[in-house]
C-alpha cells in the first residue's frame, strides 16, 4: 500500500521533527535551507513540483517574538517575509486545499477588552492594534491559508521532554532555575501549553480524516508561575525560591504594552469533538514529560 506523501516545512524544528518521528506511516519530504527557501517562490515551486505531495504541513516560521518586535511594521523584515510571504508562496505553488498551517493564539490580542481563551470559531482581528508583530504576521498568514481553503492548527508553547537544538517553554525555565538565573514569573498571565506528541496525533487525525477548518491543540489554562513552580516541585526542586510578578506591573515599565498578552489561551472543545480527541491537562502534560525523562539535569 502506498504511503500518503507529505511535504513538511520546518521539519528540523522543535515541533516538526517530532511529528516526522511519530508518523512513520507517511512518506515525508522535508526540504530545508539552503536548498529550500520559503521566501523564494521559485524554490518553493520546485520543491512542490519535484515531490508532488498529497499534503503540506507548514511548521516553518519566524517565531522569535522579541526579534520580530524590532521589525514592527516592516514588511521587508524577515518575520513578514517568512510568516506571510512564505505562506503565500506555499499556497500559490500548491493548488490543493490539503495544507495544514501551524499558527498561534497570538493572532488574538489577549487583552482585557477581548480576552481568551479563544474558541476555534472566534473571529481574529483585522488590525495589528494590540497585537505583537509576530502575532500580526501569523494573523495575516492564517487569512492566506483560509482563503485558499486550507486548514489552521493553533498551538501555544509546544513542549517535549528532549530536543537538544532548541529549548521549549518548560526546559528553558528549568535551565534558568538550575543555573540560578530564574527571573520572576508572571502570576496573572493566562497561558496554555501544547504537548508535542498530541500535536502530532492531531495532525495525523486531520490528514487521515481529510478534515478542514480551524483546530486547536493545547492544555487547559494556567499561569507561568503556577506551571513552572509545579514542574520544579515535581522534579524534586525547591520552588519556594521562585518569585512572581504581575504582568500588568511589568508591562507598566515597558515601552511595548502588547509584548505579553495577558489573557491568552485556546479552547479545544470543537476540535476534540470533530477529531474525536482528548487533550491532556497541563498537569498531565508535565507528568508525561517527566515519564519521558524530563529532569533537572
Amino acid at each position: 500500500m502506498n504511503k500518503t506523501k507529505v511535504l513538511v516545512t520546518g521539519a528540523s524544528g522543535l515541533v516538526g521533527s517530532r511529528f516526522v518521528e511519530l508518523a512513520p506511516e507517511y512518506q515525508f519530504f522535508t526540504p530545508d535551507l539552503p536548498d529550500f527557501d520559503l521566501t523564494d517562490p521559485k524554490s518553493v515551486q520546485k520543491a512542490v513540483s519535484d515531490f508532488n505531495p498529497e499534503w503540506i504541513v507548514n511548521f516553518a516560521a519566524f517565531t522569535d517574538v522579541n526579534a520580530a518586535e524590532t521589525q514592527n511594521g516592516d514588511e521587508s523584515g524577515l518575520a513578514w517575509k517568512v510568516n506571510v510571504m512564505g505562506t503565500e508562496n506555499l499556497v500559490k505553488a500548491f493548488p490543493s486545499k490539503k495544507i495544514i498551517h501551524i499558527s498561534t493564539d497570538m493572532v488574538f490580542s489577549g487583552s482585557l477588552e477581548n480576552p481568551g481563551p479563544y474558541s476555534e470559531t472566534d473571529k481574529t482581528p483585522d488590525s495589528p492594534e494590540n497585537l505583537t508583530w509576530y502575532g500580526w504576521t501569523k494573523n495575516r498568514a492564517e487569512k492566506i491559508v483560509l482563503n485558499h481553503g486550507g486548514t489552521i492548527l493553533r498551538l501555544i508553547y509546544p513542549v517535549r521532554a528532549h530536543f537538544e537544538p532548541k529549548m521549549d517553554y518548560i526546559r528553558g525555565a528549568i535551565k534558568k532555575y538550575v543555573g540560578g538565573t530564574m527571573y520572576p514569573l508572571f502570576n496573572d498571565q493566562q497561558i496554555c501549553i501544547a504537548y508535542i506528541d498530541e500535536i502530532a496525533q492531531t495532525i495525523k487525525k486531520i490528514i487521515d480524516t481529510e478534515s478542514g477548518g480551524i483546530f486547536h491543540c493545547c492544555s487547559d489554562t494556567t499561569t507561568p508561575y503556577e506551571l513552572i513552580t509545579y514542574v520544579i516541585d515535581q522534579l524534586g526542586g525547591d520552588a519556594s525560591t521562585i518569585k512572581s510578578i504581575s504582568t500588568l506591573d511589568f508591562l507598566a515599565t515597558q515601552t511595548n504594552k502588547n509584548r505579553y498578552p495577558l489573557w491568552g489561551g485556546l479552547k479545544t472543545v470543537k476540535t476534540e469533538e470533530k477529531l474525536d480527541l482528548h487533550f491532556s491537562t497541563w498537569q498531565t502534560v508535565v507528568e508525561k514529560l517527566i515519564g519521558q525523562g524530563l529532569s533537572l539535569k
